[in-house]
């Protein structure tokens, strides 16, 4: 937070706005190969039902080529770290939508995120130290 907004009362990030921070910086600066192995960590500590979940929203996001082909942790994670490099947000966007269709309540995304913006994969690629 700059000087200015502190001056004028404005607030701190919350600890999940940082979280959010970290993993969006991550996404746009760790190369491909970290990025994946982070989310195959991340996606490998979800049950079933939760990866399919994200292997739904995946599958309707993809070209033909790029569709993952399972709900496996390292065939989400290729697929959605790839479909992230071309179009950056997505993996966002699709544990959003995962959680919502499947009502999940944000137990899809938190975890996924907060596992990536904590992994010591990715953690070198940060301009800060938190």
């Amino acid at each position: 937070m700059g000087v200015l907004a502190r001056l004028f009362g404005a607030e701190h990030d919350s600890d999940e706005d940082l979280v959010l921070k970290r993993y969006r910086h991550l996404l746009g600066t760790a190369p491909l190969e970290s990025i994946e192995q982070a989310h195959a960590e991340a996606f490998g500590d979800l049950r079933e039902p939760e990866r399919a979940a994200i292997y739904e929203e995946l599958s309707r996001g993809s070209g033909t080529g790029e569709r993952p082909l399972s709900s496996e942790p390292a065939t989400l994670a290729r697929s959605a770290s790839r479909a992230e490099r071309r179009v950056p947000g997505s993996i966002e966007s699709a544990l959003r939508a995962a959680d919502a269709r499947g009502g999940y309540a944000g137990a899809l995304m938190d975890p996924v995120v907060g596992h990536v913006a904590r992994s010591p994969l990715v953690s070198a690629f940060l301009p800060w130290n938190s």
